[in-house]
């Protein structure tokens, strides 16, 4: 329910208290959670459970880019949401080491081609400083992760978990079971399992690979297999030849991962996890396991969340196409909470982020930050409570009182680059006020907002839209100036005497219609002008704040300069 001031308060526990239908997805989801009562494929109620664990992961044999950051933003909303509820509740993190290497990345030595199939934790690392592949990327990873979270994760590793003996327990079933378990898998496929297949597969003996063990027979826990080529989707992970007998409950090995997700959903005791759209699919993955689960393990399969992916600019997110986004460089130019903000919107519409498009992320984002303190009007009470509990959980931390300053990203990238935000900040905060974007004289922490809001900004500009820099034209246009007409050279001239009296920003935004229209010029046309003659561009941010930010008597004067004699 919503206080006084509109900030959204805890709720009641589901299960204790009469609610209506929570609006946003992860109380909808904690609600499911709260009030799961029995299995889903079998006929048998679940034990009452102390606390839920709701976990997240993520497989280390590709790039750890901030698509990877959705499962764990949004697992780390859901534990929110049932803390929220009044139940307990914790997140875990496991990094699936145990993944072959599938591919080798861009600036990886193509030597690397060897290690295709091998298990990222028996990978070299190609920079030198970390044990393995894994723990490279894993730190990199991890450095940044906790950066986008509000609840801290404990952490596991399946290589980890193999050599303890943590999942032996569940090959031991798996094999003890093996008719049911292929019995449950050949339910979701159209062709047949071979005769020799196992839910378990050793590494090789002689090579090392997890992927190229072909098994041939199963005989108890004794497996035989050879070594041979594997073909992942773009890669080939080639075999040693080796044929060779395994003991799956001593030897080096991995479950297939329609087995594996269940063991682990068994250990931790997961109640909740997330997965991408393709998981929904009745024939997925998710399914599977969710049988093997119940059916092998007796544990009952977790509550599921399926979401769509980010895309960058509608494209699928590969560093072969150069339009990797990290952690470290989103924190360079937005803060987690930008991030969180949009993976914590719906989760099954496909979002396609731009780096052109992040003023209008910011923008949506200070949208919600005036409904949530009251100073914009929603009259539609549930798109209200909606956008006020999507701007809380995006936090890291409870809110300030007061709603924290903030200026359009665009503006804040012109003001950035002619005021420097780290050395020249008063001249920042002037560029503002005389913009109306402050006014008064400002704290201390409306002054640390908005510099951290130009630096995002300047950051922005300088790493991934310098295409987009807005530069303040020093010599004007010869060519661009002999195309303008009388009516708006006069319009230019009368535009520059009104500014020179130091107007607001409103009142220069309308003079620019009612001058063009004075003059018979449309103010499309007038606007492209006064874009191209301070800023060299077409467009820009809204050209009354703009004005004055950059100071109404220096535009006047390029104008003017500009023009030359009446």
């Amino acid at each position: 329910m919503a206080g006084a001031n509109g900030i959204l308060e805890s709720a009641a526990h589901f299960s204790g208290v009469a609610m209506t239908e929570p609006l946003f997805w992860a109380d909808q989801k904690a609600r499911e959670i709260c009030e799961k009562k029995r299995y889903h494929f079998i006929d048998r109620p679940i034990p009452e459970r102390a606390s839920f664990v709701v976990k997240t992961s993520a497989s280390l044999s590709g790039v750890l880019h901030i698509g990877r950051l959705s499962d764990t933003i949004r697992a780390d909303s859901i534990v929110t949401a049932l803390r929220d509820a009044g139940a307990k509740a914790r997140m875990i993190w496991v990094g699936e080491d145990m993944d072959p290497l599938r591919r080798i990345p861009e600036g990886v030595p193509k030597e690397y081609e060897k290690y295709l199939g091998k298990p990222v934790t028996e990978v070299p690392d190609p920079s030198g400083c970390h044990a393995s592949y894994a723990e490279h990327h894993q730190a990199e990873y991890l450095e940044v992760m906790e950066d986008f979270v509000v609840n801290r994760a404990k952490r596991y590793s399946t290589t980890q978990e193999y050599d303890r003996g943590s999942f032996r327990k569940y090959i031991r079933k798996l094999l003890a079971d093996l008719e049911k378990v292929r019995e449950i898998l050949q339910s979701y496929r159209d062709s047949s399992l071979s005769s020799g297949w196992s839910p378990w597969k050793p590494i090789c003996a002689q090579c090392g690979k997890v992927i190229t063990p072909q098994v041939l027979e199963v005989d108890g826990a004794r497996v035989k297999y050879d070594c041979r080529d594997y073909e992942f989707e773009r890669t080939l992970a080639k075999g040693c030849g080796y044929v060779g007998e395994a003991d799956a409950l001593h030897d080096k090995g991995k479950i297939l991962w329609k087995g594996e997700w269940a063991s682990e959903w068994a250990l931790w005791e997961v109640s909740c996890e997330g997965g991408g759209k393709e998981y929904e699919v009745p024939t997925s993955a998710w399914w599977v396991n969710g049988e093997i689960a119940e059916r092998i393990f007796d544990y009952p399969m977790p509550t599921p969340f399926f979401y769509e992916h980010l895309l960058i600019d509608g494209r699928k997110m590969s560093a072969s196409l150069g339009n990797v986004v990290y952690p470290a460089d989103w924190l360079k130019t937005a803060p987690a909470e930008l991030l969180r903000f949009l993976y914590n919107k719906k989760l099954m519409k496909t979002r396609s982020f731009s780096w052109k498009e992040l003023p209008r992320l910011y923008a949506d984002y200070d949208a919600h930050a005036d409904v949530y303190y009251g100073k914009a009007n929603v009259p539609n009470e549930k798109e209200r409570s909606h956008m006020i509990r999507l701007y809380r959980i995006s936090q890291l931390r409870a809110p300030p009182k007061e709603r924290p300053a903030a200026v359009d990203l665009t503006l804040a990238s012109m003001i950035a680059q002619v005021y420097d935000p780290e050395a020249s900040m008063a001249e920042g905060i002037k560029a503002l006020q005389r913009s109306e974007l402050i006014k008064g004289q400002p704290s201390k922490r409306t002054v640390d907002e908005m510099r951290q809001r130009l630096i995002y900004a300047r950051n922005w500009v300088r790493m991934f839209a310098p295409e987009l820099a807005l530069r303040a034209v020093g010599e004007p246009d010869v060519a661009f100036l002999a195309k303008l007409t009388e009516p708006e050279r006069a319009s230019l001239r009368e535009l520059a005497s009104f500014v020179k009296s130091g107007p607001g920003p409103d009142a220069i935004q309308s003079s620019v219609f009612s001058i063009a229209d004075a003059h018979g010029v449309e103010a499309s046309r007038f606007f492209q002008i006064l874009y191209r003659l301070i800023l060299g561009a077409d467009h820009g941010p809204r050209l009354g704040p703009l004005v004055c930010a950059l100071g109404p008597g220096r535009v006047a004067e390029l104008l003017e300069r500009a023009l030359g004699p009446a």
